[in-house]
Order: C-alpha cells, then structure tokens, then sequence
C-alpha cells in the first residue's frame, strides 16, 4: 500500500477474497436446487395471489411497509477492524477519502435488496392499478433518492451511539420513510413537501456533526457485528475460525433450567440448555425460524398437504442450524475433563435437540389449529413427530463424532 488512499482498495479487497471463500461452500449445488424449486413454487403461488387480489385490496400500502423497511434499513460497511482505533487514529482527517467510498460500496451494495423488492412487488403495483410503466420509473428514481437520504442520515447517526437515539432514529426514520413512499406512489404534491423537510433533518445533521470526530469503538463494533451475522450463517455450511460466540444473561429463562436434574448423566445436557438459552445466537435463531413459519402459516393459505410441509421445512433448517451447539465447548479444555463419556455426551445432546424441536412441533401445531382442520393438525403432527425422531437420530446422530481433544 503506497498511500492511505489506497487503503479502502486493500480492504475491499480482503473482505470479498474472504466473502468468495466462503459463498464457493454456501452455494452449492444442492443449496440452488432448493432454491430454484423454493423460487418456482413462490413465483406460481405469488403468480396465482394475484389473479384472486379483491379490487379493495391495500397495495400501495404493503408495498410501502415492504419498501420502507428496506430504505430504513441502511448499515454503512467500513470494513475496520479492532486495530484500527490506535493505528488509524492519529490520521483521522486524511480518512474522508475512506470513508467516502465505504458510503459508496454500501449504498451500492444495500440497493440490491430494494432492487429485488423493486422487482417483487412490480406485478402487484400493476395488478391493482397504481400505475403505469412510466410512474413505476419515477417512483423507482424516488426511492433510490430516499434511500440516499437514509444512508447519509444513517452515516451521521454514528455520532449518537446510545440505544434510544439509535431506536429514536429507526422509528422516526421508518415513519418518514413510509410516508414519503406512500404519497410518492399515489403521486401526491405532499410528498415535495417532504423532500424538502427532509432536506433541512439532513442539513440539521450536517451541522450538528461537522466538528465531531468519529466514534471509533461504535464503528468497529457495529463492523464486527456484521460479519459476525456472516459468519454464523457460513458456519452452517463450512467451519468458520473467525466465529465468535456471545453470551447474554437472560435471566428471566433461568426457570427452563430447573428442569433438568441434578445427576452425573445430565452434565452435557444441563451445559447444552444453558449455551442454548444464554450463549451465541441459538435462541434468537430459533425464535426468529418458528415466527417466519408461523407468519406464513397465517398469511398463506394452507392446504393439507402445506400443513406438513411447511413445519417440515421449518424444523429442519432449525435442526440443521442448531448442531453448531454441539460443538460449542469443544474449544475448551475443561469439559473434556469431566468423568462423562463421549456417548453421553452425544446422548445428551440428540436428547436436547429432539426436545426444543418438538416443543416447535407443538408450538406450531397450535398456529396451524387456527388456520386448518384439526384432523390435519393431527396428521401433521404425528407426520411430522416421525420426522423429528428419524432426523434427530438418524440424520443428526451419525454427524455427531468426538470432540478434538476426546
């Protein structure tokens, strides 16, 4: 590196060397294959929605809520690392060419997403008649300027890294942007006045955070954040070095925990529980699987055959997502100490899983009773009870094998 202007070329280009590596063993053949087919089918479902849309149905108001979400929704990637607040420190002020382009990599990267909710939500702005082709452009032009606006509001935020201005800004920000996006696509004159409040919040940022030098600790720890939101999903996939796990108290769980008993055999399954509820992002990754699943239980209509399929679908990518808890104390030394052998630990562990997957099960049977017959209920779930017990100890318990240091 020659100068400190070619500094963002070499991070860029040690971030996607690093994001390739891992995308060659995430996008697989068999990982296309279901998507393609999951595509497919979303298209015809979607395809077939629309020919029985009700004249009265909200449109420009699910496509403002979808895109508003997108807009809202603008993280900057500076790609700094944790030696940087005291290497690059000192040369603060010769780092706007840096960050310049980090807001341009961005932006340009974060309007992939709206582009194919642009792309999406396209049949259903004609369907119900909000417009034409040539409105369809100028909204689109709209937005990517809406969606400048969000990045550089967003940018400048970085100054005010406390919770409640950062949660005072999404909201602000998502009311804003919802409004702006619903005027806009019923072409509103309103919607100029906005642009121009908006113009005088981003003015009023401009000033208020022109001498303020950057937050360096909120920067790199948002930076880490990210990628390690990365790295967990390439870890289902492939080990991942760089892999962090976080802990989080959650107390208010602790009383799951007193259900497993005090005994030599129920080590492995007492730690498994409590990593679980307490460590990485286990119980977020669970609850956020079972809420899709039930959104699409509720939103879709479900037919007999989609009330075993899609709770199958939903256990095992939850199952699947959930054997990194397996090894998720093999890095320490100390439970290798422990006088519990490795087929008790793997007893433990299929025990577990087969447990919070049928607490799912069960969970999800009571959402499908609101939206199908009970008799379907039932068939799914002795279906799909089968398909837990041959996952957890079929699939699962070949995968499992001794820790490196057993």
């Amino acid at each position: 590196m020659k100068s400190i202007h070619e500094f963002w070329s070499v991070r860029l280009s040690s971030h996607l060397k690093e994001v390739h590596q891992y995308l060659r063993y995430m996008l697989n053949n068999h990982l296309l294959l279901v998507l393609m087919f999951l595509i497919g089918a979303g298209v015809f479902k979607y395809q077939k929605w629309l020919h029985e849309l009700p004249p009265d149905f909200p449109a420009a108001f699910l496509i403002s809520i979808v895109l508003s979400l997108t807009t809202t929704f603008s993280p900057i990637r500076t790609l700094l690392k944790e030696p940087d607040i005291v290497f690059l420190l000192p040369a603060e002020k010769e780092l706007n060419h840096y960050f310049r382009r980090a807001f341009t990599y961005s932006y340009a990267t974060q309007l992939i997403p709206t582009a194919l909710c642009l792309l999406v939500l396209a049949p259903l702005y004609f369907r119900s008649g909000e417009g034409d082709g040539a409105s369809y452009v100028l909204f689109i032009i709209q937005l990517l300027g809406i969606k400048f606006w969000n990045q550089l509001i967003q940018w400048k935020m970085t100054h005010f890294p406390e919770t409640l201005s950062q949660l005072a800004d999404i909201s602000v920000r998502f009311a804003v942007n919802f409004t702006v996006i619903f005027l806009a696509m019923k072409e509103s004159g309103l919607t100029f006045l906005l642009y121009g409040i908006m113009l005088i919040v981003l003015y009023y940022f401009f000033r208020v955070t022109k001498n303020k030098p950057l937050k360096w600790e909120y920067l790199i720890s948002q930076e880490n954040r990210r990628k390690q939101t990365f790295y967990r999903t390439a870890n289902l996939f492939t080990d991942v070095p760089k892999l962090k796990h976080s802990v989080k108290r959650r107390k208010w769980l602790d009383w799951m925990l007193s259900f497993v008993r005090y005994e030599q055999t129920n080590t492995f399954l007492y730690m498994f529980a409590r990593a679980f509820i307490r460590a990485g992002d286990y119980l977020g990754l669970y609850a956020r699987l079972f809420i899709i699943g039930a959104v699409l239980a509720v939103i879709w209509p479900v037919s007999y055959f989609a009330s075993i399929i899609l709770p199958a679908g939903v256990l095992f990518l939850t199952g699947s997502q959930l054997l990194g808890l397996y090894r998720h104390y093999d890095a320490l030394l100390m439970p290798d100490l422990y006088p519990v052998s490795f087929e008790m630990k793997k007893k433990s562990f299929l025990r577990f899983l087969f447990i919070i997957l049928f607490i799912d099960l069960a969970a999800f049977s009571i959402v499908l009773l609101t939206q199908t017959s009970a008799a379907a209920v039932l068939t799914q779930l002795a279906v799909n009870g089968s398909f837990v017990y041959v996952f957890v100890y079929g699939y699962v318990s070949k995968k499992l094998t001794p820790s490196l240091f057993a």
